[in-house]
């Protein structure tokens, strides 16, 4: 299992979720391509009216994500990416609850979110407003490879900032597995403990030398056993310990496969 907390028991809606050491509150959420997401935040001070809640997305300029006030929404000036796919999680706010809910997520909803409250203070015409949550959404595109038993195929994962580092850490595993992995390479050789015993002698890197970062995994005669989520997550080893180094993230690329068994009438699409 990837070193990076993962829902493998809900799996494929948030595929993990960190938090980053140098800020404060800021949160790392990767997920899949197509799900419904929670990006969760609470404000500070919960036992004041919250009168105003702003999510916005800090690349994109003008244009909220959500903006929710006096009990309504108010659809002007929100970005049109997000017309009719976000909501609160609670709009109540009970104990603070602001958390945002996005549904149907691609890759370009990716970027840096933020969101602001402002409070009702002791009078009606005392008001306060703070940033309460930071949130990194990275959303990882969905490979979607069909074949048939006996098949040799290609679950491709590559890192563009990556070329033969041999401090590199490469695991390939698959959500329903638990501890147990796919395909574990770290000192530039193959490392077997806690592969899982399905995979044994079948699988193994598209190149060692990770040519201008390739990291794809070739898995050969594949069976109907074999059809799940694949994940593929890389890391730099510092010197005493797994460091971010030289990477976007550790979780590098998801693969959906399906293998169907063999013969006529079998239609993969």
């Amino acid at each position: 299992m990837c070193n990076i907390f993962r829902a493998g028991f809900v799996p494929w809606i948030i595929l993990s979720v960190t938090l980053d050491s140098g800020s404060d509150d800021k949160i790392n959420i990767t997920a899949e391509s197509g799900q419904n997401i929670t990006l969760p935040c609470r404000a500070h001070n919960n036992r004041k009216p919250i009168i105003v809640v702003e999510w916005i997305r800090s690349d994109l300029g003008a244009g909220y994500a959500l903006l929710f006030q006096d009990g309504h929404f108010v659809p002007d000036h929100q970005h049109p990416s997000f017309k009719n796919r976000v909501d609160l999680q609670d709009r109540q706010m009970k104990d603070g609850d602001v958390s945002l809910i996005l549904n149907n997520v691609t890759p370009a909803d990716s970027g840096t979110y933020e969101c602001h409250v402002v409070m009702r203070g002791a009078n009606q015409r005392e008001r306060a407003t703070e940033h309460t949550c930071t949130i990194e959404l990275k959303i990882l595109p969905l490979v979607q490879i069909n074949t048939t038993a006996g098949q040799t195929v290609i679950l491709p994962c590559q890192v563009s900032n990556l070329n033969g580092d041999p401090s590199v850490v490469i695991e390939w595993s698959r959500t329903d597995l638990g501890t147990e992995n796919v395909f574990f390479y770290q000192d530039q050789k193959f490392i077997p403990d806690d592969q899982h015993r399905s995979f044994k002698n079948r699988v193994d890197l598209q190149d060692r030398k990770i040519k201008d970062g390739d990291v794809s995994l070739i898995l050969n005669n594949v069976t109907i056993n074999d059809t799940g989520t694949y994940m593929c997550c890389v890391f730099v080893k510092g010197a005493k310990h797994r460091r971010r180094a030289k990477l976007d993230s550790d979780l590098i690329s998801v693969v959906n496969l399906r293998v169907v068994p063999p013969g006529p009438g079998i239609l993969l699409k």
